[in-house]
């Protein structure tokens, strides 16, 4: 069983690592946006997105169900589910966070944060896999 985690655990690992790539293109997007629209426009950043805010917010649900699998698998293995509970608890924390930037107009903080979660969760995933490696 603990093999079938590993496998999907590195699944979960490229899928968050492509979230965070998707991310980065939406940041570049607003970045556009503030150049040519200001600052004190960021009612109007995301009037017109490009497909790929479609897809990043789209593709956070994969993500997140991706490892809400893994804590299942965890469950019926009956291995320790503190990194899992805790990347998911990540992960709606970051739900949350990209919606509040979408419907209320970036609030202060709310991107670095969310970036700093994103590149947090990517970080725990790999070192429940380290984890999950060692030979006890």
């Amino acid at each position: 069983m603990k093999s079938k985690i590993n496998f999907f655990l590195i699944i979960a690992m490229i899928l968050m690592s492509v979230q965070i790539l998707l991310g980065i293109s939406v940041r570049e997007f607003i970045d556009n946006q503030i150049d040519s629209l200001g600052l004190e426009k960021k009612n109007f950043w995301l009037n017109e997105p490009e497909l790929n805010f479609y897809i990043h917010r789209t593709f956070s649900l994969l993500v997140f169900l991706s490892n809400i699998y893994l804590l299942v698998l965890a469950k019926m293995s009956k291995i320790d589910m503190k990194f899992i509970k805790l990347i998911n608890l990540l992960i709606l924390i970051e739900i949350v966070i990209g919606a509040s930037m979408y419907y209320f107009s970036f609030p202060i903080l709310t991107q670095p944060i969310h970036l700093l979660i994103s590149i947090s969760i990517l970080g725990l995933q790999f070192y429940w896999f380290l984890e999950l490696k060692k030979p006890y």
